[in-house]
């Protein structure tokens, strides 16, 4: 008995250790606080802890088939901007309208009372596992990785938001809110469920806040029955080894829809909830990103392997209550908020991957050593290139179009207007070559954000002539910290790099004192990023010198050869005799240079730094460094392609500036065209074996 109590235990030890954490943590809370053990403190931490538990849920799915949901933010957000309509609960109900690239879309009203609420609540719901399930169907018949397809459409979900609520607003349902947002008892009372016998025999239950009933409603409802289910093993068997599943005869493709769809599904409850307790929609893009990161933080904490297979959804609650629990301890103990996620950016660092293989591999695999770029034909490396500039061209010609049409004239033609755009993409382009180089290892640095604002704010407060070494040795620092926690700590790049994001990012507000910009940019710096040199600008010397850095690194290196080499097949490298630790390390610094400089050209540019410079630079050199052709799983990819990806970005959003297209329809348009174009070139393999 007791030895299978053991294994169990062992078996499950991420979310035994989670709940150990927890309660932990939770009791220490309540201890020190003024009103601790208190009805009132549980419904406030279960308010709290309820939206980013279900997205905690909705991102373990997908993460148990060794894959990532960088969308369920942005469902969130859309689903509350939808139920800020949809959950008035007004006599006659809410109409919902909506304006998409000047077509008004009127879709009627709902009735009043709790039935028009019930119907508002489903339909909010559905849209969610809609959402879950595009991301289903374009990652199994488009056959696209999972963390650029849910970037693309997760742009898309936002732009959608961004249509519906431009400003915050809306008004849901206050008995609704009143009635989720509180404690049984409160509930109880509101929807009048109890005559005065059975309010008796209930009263004993009335403290316990009605978010902690719906943790352990929908798992058990919801989470329970899938895992069970067919549907439900064929997950987990995927995450295990898809090869294996598939010859085993489970239902592959299907079971991957289902997932994305119980995916958005569980993120549709958390919007659903943030609508209710807000009172509003909010459209809030950092917001959605925030909540997507600290989801795949929640699944790490909570004991699910990102390398599929293992884990559970209980477990990533748990996770998401530590995270919250956390951060109750800063508000306790009157800490910054900033500061605060320099200890929380700790806990990830937990999980661990696999240690090397061993000598006794196969030898077979040492033949992969040799790949490189140029193993590749061309015909294979040039094509997504390729379709990258016909789209340049194709978005040069429907702006001019726009422009000669509206305006009479055709500046998108000008070189004036060009160099200005190529000098505003050159931050971008510099961020990108250091997150190809990362990305062609089979890796990814999360804290490209605050390296970026960081370096820019520790330049421009040192100032003088070491504002730029101090700031560019930032970004060495960051990237060794990085490198050594995914080298030699194994831990897995997307958990480390973002564990140091926070870190950084809590740095900086303790260091500057809090959220004021530093407004100390050297002449030198200013001149770098903003003169120009025989009418060309600074930036973009600086980036042509990234740029054939990197080419030189590439394709004139054995350090090039390596980073192939371990992009392909890490065991195989370093069976072949490549320090593979020592590649990652220098690849690591690499990029948390580049994002380093990017900081301090931009922080010279915009002639300031400030709190959050970086957060717009991460998803696009991504989307850049893919679109160009680079394989998101490493090994494979082009520099130029990188070069022509950031050009692409820049013009777009450029032609979407000047025909006024609004935030949401950039979103839209984004998320569609990266969407497009992967479907074009960059669709994998169906899996037959």
């Amino acid at each position: 008995m007791l030895d299978d109590i053991a294994i169990r235990i062992r078996q499950n030890i991420g979310l035994v250790t989670a709940i150990l954490l927890f309660c932990a943590l939770y009791i220490f809370y309540n201890a020190a606080h003024p009103r601790g053990f208190s009805s009132a403190v549980l419904v406030q931490n279960g308010d709290e802890i309820f939206a980013l538990a279900m997205l905690a849920m909705a991102q373990t799915v997908p993460v148990l088939m060794s894959g990532l949901d960088l969308s369920v933010g942005a469902v969130m957000t859309m689903v509350g901007c939808f139920a800020s309509y949809l959950l008035t609960g007004a006599a006659g109900g809410a109409p919902l309208h909506l304006d998409m690239f000047g077509v008004h879309l009127g879709l009627g009203t709902f009735p009043g009372g709790v039935s028009g609420i019930l119907l508002g609540i489903a339909v909010c719901l559905a849209i969610g596992a809609a959402a879950g399930f595009i991301n289903g169907c374009v990652v199994v018949y488009g056959r696209i990785q999972p963390i650029i397809a849910t970037l693309a459409t997760g742009a898309v979900y936002i732009g959608i938001a961004l249509f519906l609520r431009p400003t915050p607003g809306g008004k849901i349902d206050v008995d609704l809110n009143w009635a989720l947002t509180n404690s049984l008892g409160d509930f109880a009372s509101t929807v009048h469920i109890f005559d005065d016998g059975a309010a008796a025999w209930f009263a004993p239950f009335a403290w316990i806040p009605v978010p902690f009933v719906l943790l352990v409603l929908i798992p058990l409802l919801v989470w329970v029955p899938f895992r069970r289910s067919v549907l439900g093993r064929a997950v987990y068997a995927i995450g295990s080894a898809e090869g294996a599943a598939y010859m085993s005869g489970l239902p592959i493709e299907r079971a991957k829809i289902a997932a994305f769809t119980l995916a958005g599904f569980f993120a549709g409850c958390g919007g659903l909830f943030l609508a209710i307790q807000t009172s509003s929609g909010n459209a809030d893009i950092p917001q959605a990103g925030a909540y997507t990161l600290n989801s795949i933080a929640s699944v790490v904490i909570g004991g699910t392997s990102l390398l599929g297979g293992t884990g559970s959804a209980i477990g990533s609650i748990f996770g998401a209550m530590v995270l919250r629990v956390i951060s109750f301890f800063f508000r306790i103990f009157d800490i910054a908020p900033l500061p605060a996620a320099a200890v929380r950016g700790r806990d990830p660092a937990r999980c661990r991957q696999h240690r090397r293989v061993g000598y006794a591999a196969r030898q077979e695999h040492v033949g992969a050593v040799s790949m490189t770029a140029a193993s590749f034909s061309l015909s294979r490396d040039d094509r997504p290139i390729l379709i990258a500039a016909v789209f340049i061209v194709v978005i040069l010609v429907a702006g001019t179009v726009y422009t000669f049409a509206r305006f009479g004239s055709a500046p998108l033609l000008s070189p004036a207007y060009l160099l200005q755009q190529l000098q505003i993409g050159a931050f971008l382009g510099i961020v990108s070559a250091g997150m190809m180089i990362v990305i062609l290892i089979a890796q990814i640095d999360l804290s490209v954000p605050w390296t970026l604002a960081a370096a820019a704010m520790m330049a421009t407060s040192v100032g003088g002539p070491l504002a730029i070494p101090v700031g560019l040795g930032v970004g060495v620092l960051v990237g060794l910290v990085n490198g050594v926690g995914v080298a030699y700590l194994r831990v897995p790049s997307m958990i480390f790099t973002l564990g140091v994001n926070a870190v950084m990012r809590g740095l900086m507000v303790a260091h500057t004192g809090g959220y004021a910009p530093q407004t100390g940019a050297t002449d030198l710096m200013r001149m770098l990023a903003g003169d120009r040199t025989l009418g060309i600008p600074n930036a973009l010397f600086v980036w042509a010198a990234v740029s054939v850095l990197v080419v030189v690194i590439l394709q004139r290196m054995s350090l090039g050869r390596y980073i192939y080499a371990i992009g392909n097949k890490e065991a195989a490298a370093y069976l072949a005799g490549v320090n593979t630790r020592r590649v990652t390390v220098v690849c690591f610094v690499l990029c948390g240079l580049a994002a380093a400089l990017a900081g301090v050209l931009l922080a010279g540019y915009s002639t300031k730094a400030y709190q959050g410079m970086g957060d717009a630079y991460l998803l696009p050199s991504i989307a850049a460094v893919v679109i160009g052709g680079t394989n998101i799983l490493g090994g494979r990819g082009r520099y130029l392609g990188t070069l022509i990806g950031v050009v692409l970005i820049v013009l777009l959003n450029s032609v979407l500036s000047i025909m006024e297209m609004p935030e949401a329809g950039r979103q839209v348009i984004y998320g569609l065209v990266i969407i497009f174009m992967l479907l074009v070139y960059g669709r994998g393999e169906r899996v037959t074996s």
